[in-house]
C-alpha cells in the first residue's frame, strides 16, 4: 500500500475485507471453535461444506476484481499521495466543526426526547435504536457527527507544531458533540466511537501518506486487541472477577474464543451467505440487479407508502433469522454483500459488485488531500461507507452515501449564511 499508504480509507478497506472474508474458513480450516451455537442454525457450520465452498469462491472473485484495479491504477501510480503540508490554520474547519456538531448534537437530542428519553435507553440499546428509526422524521446525526470529526481533524493537522498554543479550542469543540457522545457512551453504543476515531486520525493525517508502521504499534494494537477481549467477557453478567491470574485461568478457552474474529461480527457475513445457500430454493432465481434498484423507495417513509417492499435485508432476516426480529425493527443479522452479488447475478455477481465500488474508492483517493473541502470530507466518509460494505445491503450503502452528501452541503450552506462577524467570535487566539 504505498501508493495509497496505511493511512487510507483502501487500506483499512482490505483490512476489513480479510476480516470478513477469511476468518470463518481459515477458523474451520484449524478446527478453532467459532460457536457451536451456530450448530443449530447450520448443522455443517464448522467443518467444510458446499456452503463454505462458495462463500470462499465468491470472496476469491471479489478478491480478482481488486487486484485488476492494483494492476491497472494503483500500481501505475496513478494516486499516489504526495506529503504536503498546511500553510496556514485553517480556523475555517473549525468553524465548519463546530457547526456540524452542533448539528449532530440537536439532531440526537430531538429523537432522544422523542423516544421517551432515558425510559427508551434503560429498555436497552436495539430498543432505543429501533424507537429512532421508527420515529417520523427521525433526524440521522451519525453523518453530522463524522463530518465535524473530520473537519476538526484537518484543523488541528492545519496547525502544525504550533497545536499547544490552541488547546483550548479541544474542549469547546467538544462541547458541540457532548450530547451524542452522551447518549451513545448510555447505550453502549462503540462502534459509532470506533469510527469516529478512526475518521480523526485519517482527517489528522490527510495530507500524508504514511507507508512505513513502528513495530511498537503493532504491539500496542495486540495489546488494545487483548483488553478489548477482556472487557467484552467481563461485560458479561455471570462472570466473576477474582484476581487476574485466576480469572485467565478460568476462563483461557473461552477468552480464545472471543479473541477469533469469526466469533465477533466478522463471522457474520460468512453464517448469512452460508445458510442462505444452504436453504435457498433448488429452482432459485437471480434477481438481477432488483435489490440494487431498492434505493429508488428508500427514502419514502411507511406513512406515506404504507405497502413499502421491506428490502432484501430484511426479507432475508424475516426468513432465516425470525427470531432477530423481536429484538427491535432495525436488529440485522450482518448481511453480505457477497451474498446480494450472489442473488442478482450469481458468481459473476462478486466481480463485477466489488469491481465497481473498489473502482469508486480508487477514485477517491487519487482525489484527497487537495484543497477541496467537499471532496476532503466526502473521502473521509467514506470509511463508513467502506466499513459496512461487507455487512450491509446495496440500498443501505446508498442511502447513507445520500445522507452523507445532503449532510456536507447543509454543513457548508449553513457556514455561507452566517455572518462572517459570528463565526471570528470563535477564534481565542487574538
Amino acid at each position: 500500500m504505498k501508493s495509497a499508504g496505511v493511512n487510507s480509507v483502501l487500506f483499512l478497506f482490505m483490512i476489513l475485507f480479510g476480516l470478513y472474508g477469511y476468518s470463518v474458513p481459515i477458523s474451520v480450516f484449524f478446527e478453532a471453535d467459532i460457536g457451536w451455537h451456530r450448530v443449530a442454525k447450520l448443522s455443517t457450520w464448522q467443518t467444510v461444506d458446499f456452503t463454505l465452498f462458495s462463500f470462499m469462491l465468491s470472496n476469491q472473485l471479489a478478491l480478482l476484481a481488486i487486484a485488476l484495479l492494483y494492476l491497472f491504477f494503483i500500481k501505475r501510480r496513478t494516486m499516489n499521495i504526495l506529503n504536503l503540508d498546511y500553510k496556514e490554520p485553517k480556523f475555517s474547519y473549525f468553524y465548519f466543526s463546530i457547526i456540524a456538531g452542533l448539528f449532530a448534537s440537536f439532531s440526537e437530542a430531538l429523537n432522544f426526547f422523542r423516544v421517551g428519553g432515558f425510559n427508551a435507553i434503560n429498555n436497552g440499546k436495539a430498543y432505543y435504536q429501533g424507537a429512532v428509526n421508527d420515529l417520523v422524521l427521525n433526524i440521522p446525526y451519525e453523518g453530522f457527527l463524522y463530518i465535524s470529526i473530520g473537519l476538526f481533524a484537518m484543523f488541528f493537522a492545519s496547525l502544525g507544531r504550533s497545536m499547544d498554543k490552541y488547546v483550548i479550542y479541544v474542549p469547546i469543540y467538544l462541547t458541540s458533540i457532548f450530547f451524542v457522545l452522551f447518549t451513545n457512551l448510555l447505550i453502549g453504543e462503540r462502534g459509532l466511537l470506533v469510527v469516529a476515531m478512526v475518521i480523526f486520525f485519517l482527517g489528522l493525517t490527510i495530507k500524508t501518506r504514511i507507508t512505513k508502521v513502528k513495530f511498537i504499534y503493532f504491539v500496542l494494537i495486540g495489546l488494545l486487541y487483548v483488553a478489548f477481549s477482556f472487557l467484552t467477557l467481563l461485560r458479561e453478567d455471570r462472570i466473576k472477577y477474582e484476581g487476574f491470574t485466576k480469572f485467565v485461568t478460568t476462563y483461557e478457552t473461552t477468552l480464545l474464543r472471543i479473541m477469533n474474529p469469526a466469533n465477533s461480527e466478522f463471522g457474520a457475513p460468512a453464517l448469512n451467505y452460508r445458510i442462505f445457500m444452504d436453504l435457498k430454493d433448488p429452482d432459485y432465481h437471480y434477481k438481477f440487479g432488483a435489490t440494487y434498484l431498492e434505493i429508488s423507495t428508500a427514502f419514502i417513509p411507511t406513512y406515506i407508502y404504507p405497502n413499502k417492499p421491506i428490502g432484501i435485508v430484511y426479507e432475508f432476516r424475516n426468513t432465516y433469522f425470525p427470531e432477530r426480529r423481536k429484538q427491535g425493527s432495525t436488529a440485522g443479522t450482518g448481511f453480505s454483500s457477497l451474498m446480494e452479488a450472489y442473488m442478482n447475478f450469481g458468481y459473476f455477481g462478486p466481480f463485477v459488485i466489488y469491481l465497481f465500488f473498489l473502482f469508486v474508492l480508487v477514485y477517491l483517493e487519487s482525489k484527497r488531500a487537495n484543497e477541496n473541502i467537499f471532496i476532503n470530507l466526502f473521502y473521509l466518509l467514506s470509511f463508513n461507507v467502506f466499513l459496512i460494505f461487507s455487512r450491509s445491503s446495496s440500498q443501505y450503502i446508498f442511502q447513507t452515501t445520500i445522507f452523507f452528501l445532503v449532510q456536507i452541503a447543509a454543513v457548508v450552506m449553513v457556514y455561507k449564511v452566517l455572518p462572517k462577524k459570528v463565526l471570528t467570535t470563535l477564534k481565542f487566539d487574538k
